[in-house]
């Protein structure tokens, strides 16, 4: 159902508040009860399709729970995407564990157990074992334009069918939908409607708490040699105060691959990606790209001919600005289809028609690859490190620093391999 003359009703409201003096407090209080009719019109049309998810942390057990004096369970929501039991929400709902307790709206609880997750966009499946469930009214997130009225219903604060309104305030470069409606913990999962009362998209993430970098002051000793020392502190960011939703279209598409593979099918290309630094932008004189630090053997880029130090100027027409950016554009294609890129290498511009492989599901979300009980570490064995010694830690040169943390990222990229293989193993037994 429609909030009928949202708009129309806010500007009659301005109107008899303030230009028109005399106007009855009557006329002020109808006009103020039709807008409330529309919006607990909206509001009801979306619960019978809105349901609460449970389920127990992974990182939290129960003892730790007690000692901390917080809850292990973690709440959310989600919608009723088909009639026989497939349930949109959230990647970070489910929070890699495989079964739920999820309350339908006339109070029912079922055993809820994952079909799939996409980390990288923050979606995820659920299903039920139940049939004739009122699926959700669903909206076209394409013509959602900046400064469309919205409403948020979910679960906020144990409260399961919390109203919020807002605007959107800006359409992301990341796909995301930026809006000020004020969303609480257990609203992610939930569904954004427009002024039809369709979905329009899901709640995914709150960018309201404050955030912190690590302090690095840049100093010059005796002789005037350039060191680095990292203090030990935080700098506190101030909090943004906004929310961002996954538009449904993007959801509904992620959702069906998961139904029918079990997860998404992503593309991939078979590179290791770095930014530009400043001596290659003069050096060759360019405002963009993306260089290519390493090329892993038998993948699609080193079949299309990619070699190291080549640097990306476009993928499928779009230029790209930062290795974000391209990773987006890889992840968002599909496996097996070709893309021209152009390159620059060694000054000459070129263009390689890669034919993408099949991406592999993140560790830590997808059905094969759980996430493992983190043991208890006993307090006594945990050792804090001095600050006054970690705050004299110093790093010679500029060019140390970046050698060393180029060591520690092809470090990491073996391990994560490594446990990607283990977490194989451990899924054949």
């Amino acid at each position: 159902m429609r909030m009928r003359y949202l708009i129309l009703s806010v500007t009659v409201m301005a109107f008899l508040f303030f230009g028109n003096p005399i106007v009855s407090a009557l006329a002020q209080q109808k006009v103020l009860s039709s807008l409330e009719e529309d919006i607990t019109s909206l509001v009801e049309s979306i619960k019978p399709s809105l349901v609460t998810i449970e389920t127990e942390s992974h990182s939290l057990s129960l003892k730790k729970a007690k000692r901390l004096d917080v809850s292990p369970t973690l709440v959310g929501s989600g919608v009723i995407y088909t009639p026989d039991g497939y349930i949109l929400t959230t990647a970070s709902v489910v929070g890699g564990m495989k079964k739920f307790k999820v309350t339908l709206p006339n109070g029912k609880i079922l055993g809820g157990e994952l079909v799939g997750t996409d980390d990288q966009s923050n979606v995820a499946v659920l299903k039920v074992e139940i049939s004739d469930l009122p699926p959700a009214k669903f909206g076209n997130s394409d013509k959602v334009r900046v400064g469309s009225w919205l409403t948020v219903v979910g679960n906020s604060f144990g409260l399961p069918n919390a109203v919020a309104l807002g605007l959107v305030n800006g359409l992301r470069e990341d796909g995301f939908i930026q809006m000020s409606a004020n969303v609480s913990p257990g609203n992610s999962g939930g569904p954004v409607l427009d002024t039809y009362g369709n979905v329009i998209a899901l709640v995914s993430a709150k960018l309201s708490e404050p955030s912190y970098i690590n302090a690095i002051r840049i100093l010059e000793d005796e002789s005037g040699k350039t060191v680095f020392t990292i203090p030990p502190r935080q700098i506190e960011l101030p909090s943004s105060g906004v929310s961002l939703a996954l538009p449904i279209n993007k959801v509904r598409s992620i959702a069906n691959d998961i139904i029918k593979h079990g997860s998404v099918e992503r593309g991939y290309l078979g590179i290791y990606p770095e930014d530009l630094d400043e001596e290659i932008i003069e050096e060759y004189d360019i405002k963009r790209g993306i260089l290519v630090s390493e090329v892993v053997e038998h993948s699609p880029a080193e079949d299309a001919g990619f070699i190291e130090d080549d640097i990306i100027l476009e993928f499928g027409g779009e230029e790209v600005d930062d290795v974000s950016e391209l990773r987006y554009l890889i992840l968002n294609a599909r496996p097996k289809e070709k893309v021209r890129i152009e390159v620059l290498r060694d000054g000459k511009r070129m263009e390689l028609t890669p034919v993408l492989g099949k991406a592999k599901p993140q560790y830590g979300y997808y059905p094969d690859y759980m996430i493992p009980q983190i043991p208890e570490v006993p307090e006594a064995a945990i050792e804090i490190p001095e600050m006054e010694k970690w705050s004299e830690k110093r790093v010679e040169s500029y060019d140390q620093l970046k050698r060393e943390l180029k060591r520690l990222e092809q470090e990491m990229r073996k391990l994560s391999q490594e446990l990607e293989r283990l977490a194989r193993e451990k899924s054949k037994e």
